[in-house]
């Protein structure tokens, strides 16, 4: 792996936040043998549970609204023309869409907004680069992890910045190795580490999802690697959320001292956000529908109780891919019908008014959705995946408003 200097100062955040504002809707790898854990240093029609079923309240569509200038309607992913009317660029990198933060991205999965608002880390899963993006800046090479193993649905997943990364600028990551999955962390001008190694690999169902909560752990979402017997065993890494600190090693108040397991399961953990309160919810994929479950420690969510989950899509729901809470928003990504949608959390774990769709087929496939401090979204699009259908720019970051989810019904 070789790390590249820090990039160079973003410009002032108050310019993104107008070219935001004015749109419509606008992450070399030390071997370790697999299997022992080291501690080193459309309108979418959503189901609920029967116990949380909200108040009905009429959704609005901002496909309705007007697209600003320069901006593709809801249905056009290819680029659009400039707004004098003269033909995109023959660039076909150069975004013409104010939402686009970058282009021409290689499978694009790990997303992290960085402190300044304005800018963020993106890893890609096939080439093992984690680049920064920002508006009008060319992207970044911030790292390069060597001896990834891409095949399947692995590479380099979730990376997810630390705690204090305004002090630090640690980068902690998920990868899938020839061996293993595993967790590195990386420091500017420092070689690379691997603090937990020894989460079991398969050809598909790696998991990946990571994420630091409030109280400074790291969640980490794994999955069953095709074998649904993992979940529920206890010597195994698989189909588990581990909880770590920030060197690796168990958390404190993890069921089991010794033990990185907070939480049994699970078969694909692609989705990973805290809810009120500071609890951690898990986004598992399953075989007839995706389930948002709020961890309790020590918990074994093999066979589902009522009340476990928070929320469920169905297949045909469109599944989701991932989540993210902002300003009381659980916003969801659909790869099969290219959506984002939003929903109020209300207190109790109710919710209020009815799923909103954010975006519908502006973007093609959407896969991984992060909340920012500012109040925006940001996104990667999978439309290279051999599934999706892309346009000469893709794969992309895109970055929208969370408060143009509505809830309530909407403005009046």
């Amino acid at each position: 792996m070789s790390t590249s200097p820090t990039p160079s100062p973003i410009p002032a955040r108050g310019r993104l936040r107008r070219a935001f504002a004015a749109a419509a809707v606008s992450v070399g790898l030390v071997s370790i043998v697999a299997g022992c854990a080291d501690f080193s240093s459309e309108t979418s029609t959503f189901t609920v549970q029967p116990s949380l079923t909200a108040p009905a309240a009429q959704p609005v569509d901002p496909s309705t609204a007007q697209p600003s200038s320069g901006s593709p309607s809801p249905t056009d992913q290819s680029p659009s023309p400039s707004p004098s009317g003269s033909q995109a660029p023959s660039d076909p990198c150069a975004p013409t869409d104010e939402s686009v933060i970058a282009t021409c991205l290689t499978a694009p999965w790990g997303l992290a907004p960085l402190p300044d608002g304005q800018s963020a880390l993106v890893g890609e899963r096939t080439t093992g680069r984690i680049l920064q993006v920002a508006r009008g800046e060319q992207p970044v090479e911030v790292a390069k992890i060597d001896g990834i193993d891409a095949s399947g649905d692995g590479g380099l997943l979730g990376i997810a910045l630390s705690p204090s990364y305004d002090e630090d600028g640690l980068i902690y990551a998920y990868v899938t190795t020839p061996q293993d999955n595993r967790i590195i962390r990386i420091a500017s001008g420092d070689v690379p580490k691997p603090i937990f190694t020894g989460i079991p690999r398969g050809a598909t169902h790696n998991g990946g999802r990571l994420a630091f909560a409030s109280d400074r752990s790291l969640y980490v979402g794994t999955g069953d690697t095709g074998n649904p017997a993992l979940p529920a065993d206890p010597t195994s890494l698989a189909g588990k959320v581990l909880r770590l600190d920030e060197f690796g090693k168990p958390a404190e108040g993890n069921p089991t001292a010794a033990s990185p397991i907070f939480a049994s399961g699970f078969s694909q953990v692609t989705g990973m956000c805290e809810l009120e309160g500071g609890t951690v919810a898990a986004l598992d994929q399953r075989t007839t529908q995706d389930v948002l479950l709020p961890l309790t420690a020590g918990h074994d969510y093999t066979a589902l109780a009522p009340g476990d989950a928070r929320w469920t899509w169905t297949v045909a729901d469109g599944r989701a891919a991932d989540c993210a809470v902002s300003g009381g928003l659980l916003a969801s990504t659909s790869l099969d019908k290219q959506q984002l949608t939003g929903i109020q959390m209300g207190s109790g774990g109710t919710f209020t008014g009815t799923p909103t769709v954010i975006l519908d087929n502006r973007y093609g496939r959407l896969l991984t959705v992060t909340a920012d401090t500012q109040g925006l979204l940001w996104l990667t699009t999978s439309n290279k995946d051999g599934v999706g259908t892309p346009v000469p720019s893709d794969d992309r970051v895109v970055v929208v408003p969370a408060s143009d989810a509505g809830g309530e019904g909407g403005p009046d």
